[in-house]
């Protein structure tokens, strides 16, 4: 039977997927990666000298049993970026001539047309302006002239690396699969159907639409697990003040703060480059995502951030009482990530690495 591990943000994304992604295909070795990506998502993964910056491929390729990359019927791809993120990791040797890469005939793609409605706002607010939007919108109005699917862009040359499949082919490669491991994109609270509309994303943020976007076949609940990665201080995308765009409210129990606040730099978002908005820990937010995406083990990152070690075991309890937080993470790389047991016995392993990685940062 084919395992299933899925990947989701349970807050407003930025939680750290692409590093647990990266920790997920190092220790459990999928031999199929499956995402369905679009441009307006980037997913950072660093592992000691090696930094990748993904939009469009998943970044579990650090397993060593890779044999296939899918990415489904849902993605929203930019091309000429697939391109690049393919040859660069076939320049780091991380992309060997036996990893096939597949995707959905269905799959939409941003053109240039869709670049320029949205290059200059009249978006959602906090919208990246990658074209995506345009590009979903394009493929729900079904015209047949618009050539907004990668069926119609078969001379695009990133087809040298590509196989173009349907649904079937789809099925046979999950079912005929070890262990497939399928990687979310965005958060939970940007969902378009459970976020603080119209503060949100062009698509639901859940495990079961991950499942449809990529074309995966419903699997029984024990052959699935699903991982949710969160921050000890959720972040939204930045305002644009110039445009009077404003990137949306948090939760009732949940503040806007300043990274000042913390003693820790500002962040800037993958995509745009903006400075982010930083919240305290919602409670509300964290179960709500964990019952809705049925949440069966948390990441919780940045658990450097707390200014002390009360408040980060304060968070963590309150995030274990949603689900089970079974990872930790403290920094950038894939070696800052940790397996953690129970509260009542984790507790001195936490605090240990706590101090080390604060003496760390002073």
């Amino acid at each position: 039977m084919t395992s299933f591990e899925l990947l989701i943000d349970g807050q407003f994304g930025s939680t750290g997927k692409g590093l647990f992604a990266g920790w997920l295909a190092r220790h459990h070795n999928p031999d199929v990666l499956a995402m369905a990506p679009s441009p307006n998502a980037g997913h950072t993964l660093v592992d000691g000298d090696l930094r990748l910056v993904h939009k469009m491929l998943p970044l579990g390729v650090l397993s060593t049993n890779l044999r296939a990359i899918v990415l489904g019927p849902g993605s929203i791809l930019n091309l000429n970026r697939l391109q690049a993120e393919i040859r660069n990791l076939q320049e780091l040797d991380l992309l060997g001539k036996h990893i096939e890469i597949f995707v959905h005939r269905n799959a939409a793609v941003v053109l240039p047309e869709h670049f320029e409605a949205e290059a200059n706002g009249g978006t959602a607010p906090g919208s990246t302006r990658q074209g995506t939007g345009a590009a979903q919108a394009a493929r729900i109005l079904r015209r047949p002239d618009h050539q907004n699917v990668i069926s119609e862009h078969q001379d695009h040359p990133v087809f040298e690396h590509l196989t173009m499949i349907g649904t079937p082919e789809l099925q046979r490669i999950y079912l005929s699969a070890n262990r497939v491991q399928v990687e979310g994109c965005q958060g939970y609270s940007l969902s378009i159907l459970h976020g603080m509309y119209p503060h949100v994303t062009c698509r639901d943020v859940t495990t079961a639409a991950l499942l449809s976007d990529c074309g995966v076949p419903m699997p029984s609940m024990r052959s699935m697990h699903v991982y949710g990665a969160f921050r000890t201080y959720p972040i939204r995308v930045a305002n644009r003040p110039e445009s009077g765009e404003w990137s949306g409210p948090t939760y009732s129990d949940s503040i806007e703060i300043d990274f000042s606040d913390l003693g820790v730099e500002q962040e800037l978002t993958t995509v745009t480059k903006l400075p982010r908005r930083i919240f305290t820990f919602s409670e509300n937010q964290a179960i709500e995502a964990c019952v809705q995406n049925r949440i069966d083990s948390a990441f919780l990152n940045f658990a450097q951030y707390p200014p002390d070690f009360a408040t980060l075991r304060d968070i963590w309890l309150r995030l274990n009482d949603a689900a089970r937080v079974g990872f930790v993470g403290f920094g950038p790389s894939v070696s800052d990530v940790y397996r953690i047991g129970a509260p009542g016995i984790a507790n001195d392993h936490l605090e240990s690495l706590y101090e080390r990685y604060k003496r760390a940062s002073s």
